[in-house]
């Protein structure tokens, strides 16, 4: 099972981007990363991250074994990954990124929406994340429809 290091590397990773907030999780302890009020994934005490997709982007990533469907809402958009080791701290924060870049490009493109985290190039950030070509397309599908 993962070690503490890779909850707390986990959450500092994630609370020094740009416009999140982390707060305590009411539902199985540990803390969730949130972007403008909107939740990108929590992590549980016990080093279960789950994390919201748009659908498609859920079954691309069930598909290609990057996540498992949610522990209790398996027909969910939500997504699990089990920290089971250090090494997985990576998949985790892989994870993480993309469900950040998706609500962060949701909020730039709705004008009722400030976001005052500074300025983040979503294009340049996917781009080290090496998204498979089926990921990627959907991704820029779905940002186009926003």
């Amino acid at each position: 099972m993962g070690s503490a290091k890779s909850k707390k590397t986990i959450e500092s990773t994630v609370s020094d981007w740009p416009g999140i907030n982390v707060e305590p999780h009411d539902r199985g302890g540990g803390h969730e990363f949130t972007l403008n009020g909107r939740e990108i994934g929590h992590i549980h005490n016990s080093r279960l991250v789950d994390i919201p997709f748009a659908r498609r982007i859920h079954d691309i990533l069930i598909e290609e074994e990057r996540a498992q469907k949610h522990h209790v809402l398996p027909d969910s958009g939500w997504v699990s990954y089990y920290v089971q080791s250090d090494e997985a701290i990576d998949g985790a924060l892989w994870l993480l990124c993309i469900s950040y870049l998706y609500h962060l490009s949701v909020i730039q493109k709705r004008a009722s929406d400030h976001f005052e985290g500074g300025e983040v190039d979503i294009d340049a950030e996917l781009n080290e994340l090496n998204l498979s070509d089926e990921l990627r397309r959907v991704f820029s599908e779905l940002r186009a429809d926003t």
